[in-house]
């Protein structure tokens, strides 16, 4: 039996079933069941923020070039698979809010406020959490919304992973799961803090996981850990 059951977090949607970062990997993770819906997001030349994580279009459109020189008409004009097109952030908060908390990435820097002044008119404050590797920007977007929930990402192993998080005045860390350990997330959890180790696909690693206690799991396919879970729960 488990201790507790784990957040299921669909990563970029459900992207080892959907083209990752569109609506319908969103809408296929919450179908899942997913608890937690992850996306990453960039600035468009115009000034939108889009649903995207890399820097360019090249490896997940039928396009090339970066996403800061291209207008939103630009990239929504592009397949990101199966006929997908690129998502606002807008529109992935429209297609999860009401049934997942949404994660949203800051894949650069100087997104803060375009992005805190969309969940501010949205009024998501409550429904979303903010993350991102550059802790600069989750303790910038938390000045902005002192409520936001906000997490820090690394994927090397500091010598005090918790102080990554109380430096950027956050709740929770996004560890690379190679660099979870039991002393880490005993001592989050002894400092108020949620640990969501990522990205877990296999069945065997996912037991593994929910073994030491973790908050949450990161997951190209939320539908297995769901299945997983509930293997788990049943021993």
């Amino acid at each position: 039996m488990i201790n507790k059951t784990p957040l299921n977090i669909g990563h970029r949607g459900a992207r080892a079933c959907e083209p990752e970062n569109t609506l319908r990997s969103l809408k296929f993770a919450l179908d899942c069941g997913a608890d937690m819906v992850e996306v990453d997001v960039r600035v468009a030349k115009d000034d939108y923020i889009v649903v995207m994580h890399d820097d360019t279009v090249d490896r997940t459109t039928n396009g090339t070039g970066k996403v800061r020189d291209l207008t939103l008409q630009e990239l929504k004009s592009l397949d990101a698979g199966k006929s997908e097109r690129i998502p606002t952030l807008q529109e992935a908060i429209d297609q999860v809010f009401g049934h997942a908390i949404l994660v949203i990435e800051l894949k650069e820097l100087g997104i803060e406020e375009k992005v805190a002044e969309i969940i501010k008119d949205n009024k998501i404050e409550k429904s979303v959490l903010v993350s991102s590797f550059f802790h600069s920007s989750v303790k910038k977007i938390k000045e902005l919304i002192p409520d936001l929930k906000t997490g820090v990402i690394f994927s090397s192993l500091p010598i005090y992973p918790e102080r990554l998080a109380i430096d950027a005045n956050a709740d929770c860390l996004f560890p690379r799961y190679t660099r979870v350990t039991a002393e880490m997330i005993e001592i989050a959890h002894e400092t108020g803090l949620e640990v969501f180790p990522w990205t877990i696909n296999s069945m065997e690693e996912m037991k593994q996981f929910i073994a030491l206690n973790v908050d949450g799991i990161v997951t190209d396919n939320p539908c297995l850990l769901k299945k997983t879970v509930q293997l788990s729960s049943t021993r």
